[in-house]
């Protein structure tokens, strides 16, 4: 599996409500070029609890695994203390951290609603974060 592209929680909120098709034409962007679009397990338990109705069932067709072009990444043992850190230093979420802790480890493009809470020039370099309009 080649990684391409990370979800946040913000970017994987709005692909399922619907609310912005750039996210399913970037997914589809990443998977013409081989690639697959990684889900951060983290960043689906931050989604889930605002989720309901067909959104929910959206996301749960999403992580089922049927597809080729994404993937749930799991938090490995190895990336703990890094989300740990990530969380700390940014402020932020499980999600948001286990997403910008995977983009980095695999060299692969965040996307994200909130580019301003994934820590830009302090964890991650600029030019390896997508903001979703």
């Amino acid at each position: 599996m080649n990684l391409g592209l990370v979800l946040d929680p913000s970017a994987l909120l709005v692909h399922v409500r619907l609310e912005r098709l750039s996210v399913g034409e970037l997914i589809g962007e990443v998977a013409d070029n081989g690639d697959v679009t990684g889900i951060p397990a983290l960043a689906v338990l931050e989604v889930l609890p605002q989720l309901a109705g067909t959104d929910r069932e959206r996301l749960e067709r999403l992580i089922a695994g049927t597809g080729q072009t994404t993937a749930v990444l799991p938090l490995a043992a190895d990336d703990l203390l890094e989300v740990d850190r990530v969380t700390m230093l940014l402020r932020c979420d499980l999600g948001t951290a286990q997403a910008v802790v995977t983009a980095n480890r695999y060299g692969a493009l965040l996307a994200t609603t909130h580019p301003g809470a994934v820590g830009i020039g302090v964890v991650i370099h600029e030019d390896d974060v997508c903001e979703l309009s």
